[in-house]
């Protein structure tokens, strides 16, 4: 199987749609050293072939043009000659006979970064495998030619030195295998390359997205108690209009300190210590009242009118009446007795004139005075006047 231009030529259109969007090389000259004096069955191959002669080793002149597929691999196309003296088998050179060759190939250059990693190091080492066609010639004294149109392969290690995004230098060493004869070749080249548009750059990293917190959902799904607090985040709905409620819509409850001061009289007959009825109501009143202010208390004072045997008799007649009071207090509302201090003072505290009966029924008393107080809380209202 041999290749030609015209299946080099297809090879080129082939691979034309993917070079769109790859950088363009160029190689206008390579400059290199053929060897094939040297190589024993390389000689004997071509004595074969060509008359008992071989070719000398000789200057290499090519140029290339070629795509980049990736930032790694390239694919090339390249035209080379070479022109040799003619050697006999023993070295001497044949007068007047000189050999021509002239080679076709489609090389892929395949970076170690393919493997290794890309770098934005300027030294780019590769490794280089093709095909092609090689067409020998012997060229006699009198111009005629003896021809051998052969399929190549080539496999070849080399590097780029990259100046810049636009130029690179290229040196390579290469060996070419002619398929048809079984005959080695080798070739040290080197050569300026030339990108048009510059390198293809290799694909950026891939970046994680950085999440995006939602934005917060404003509510507008109204205020059915109207106490300022959406529905949604009320939890004490159906407040009434006058509360004052706090961030959840709950009333808004505020320290209170309510002082108790209550007074109590009652008049007795003379010489008694009985409670009339009439007074009843007015110690449930007080004993009501101690209920409701847990640490209140209760002074009772009894007092008398300035009759009686004595002012001894009369001293206790006004314990009496104040202990007859107290005893209502616990015995029938239920107040406990360590709340309740009781004194007498007799005839000594009159507050109308005992010379008179109307005097005397007034001195006829016991007089209490409840105080306490009671801390808590209540609601607040929003007509309160809060410090």
């Amino acid at each position: 199987m041999k290749l030609n231009k015209i299946a080099l030529a297809v090879v080129a259109a082939a691979v034309m749609p993917v070079a769109a969007n790859a950088g363009v090389t160029v190689t206008p000259l390579l400059l290199g050293y053929h060897y094939v004096d040297g190589i024993s069955k390389t000689e004997d191959k071509q004595g074969e072939q060509f008359a008992g002669t071989h070719q000398d080793n000789g200057l290499y002149t090519g140029a290339g043009i070629g795509i980049e597929l990736t930032p790694t691999i390239a694919l090339e196309l390249e035209y080379g000659e070479t022109d040799s003296d003619a050697l006999y088998a023993n070295g001497d050179k044949v007068n007047g006979h000189e050999f021509e060759q002239k080679s076709y190939s489609g090389n892929f250059t395949i970076g170690t970064e393919t493997f290794s990693g890309y770098t934005n190091s300027p030294f780019k080492p590769y490794v280089l495998i093709g095909a092609g066609q090689s067409k020998t010639s012997m060229v006699f004294d009198d111009g005629s030619k003896a021809t051998s149109k052969d399929t190549i392969g080539n496999l070849g290690l080399g590097a780029y030195y990259r100046i810049n995004d636009a130029l690179s230098l290229r040196g390579e060493g290469r060996a070419i295998y002619n398929f048809d004869h079984g005959w080695w070749e080798g070739l040290a080249l080197a050569g300026l390359n030339v990108v048009l548009g510059g390198h293809l750059a290799p694909a950026a990293p891939l970046v994680e997205p950085t999440p995006v917190e939602p934005a917060p959902v404003i509510l507008t799904d109204g205020d059915d108690d109207q106490d300022g607090v959406p529905n949604s985040v009320d939890k004490c709905p159906g407040t009434p209009l006058n509360v004052v409620v706090d961030a959840d819509g709950c009333p808004r409850e505020i320290p209170t300190d309510d002082a108790l001061r209550m007074e109590l009289r009652v008049f007795f007959d003379n010489d008694k210590t009985v409670i009339k009825d009439q007074y009843r109501p007015e110690i449930q009143k007080v004993a009501e009242k101690m209920s409701e202010y847990p640490n209140s208390t209760a002074s009772i004072e009894g007092h008398a009118s300035k009759t009686g045997p004595s002012a001894r008799y009369n001293q206790r007649l006004s314990e009496a009446r104040a202990n007859a009071v107290k005893s209502m207090l616990v015995n029938q509302f239920g107040v406990a007795p360590q709340r309740i201090s009781t004194v007498g003072y007799g005839y000594d505290r009159p507050i109308a004139d005992n010379n008179t009966a109307e005097g005397r029924a007034m001195n006829r008393r016991v007089y209490a005075i409840i105080t306490g107080n009671n801390s808590g809380t209540t609601v607040q209202t929003k007509d309160m006047n809060v410090q």
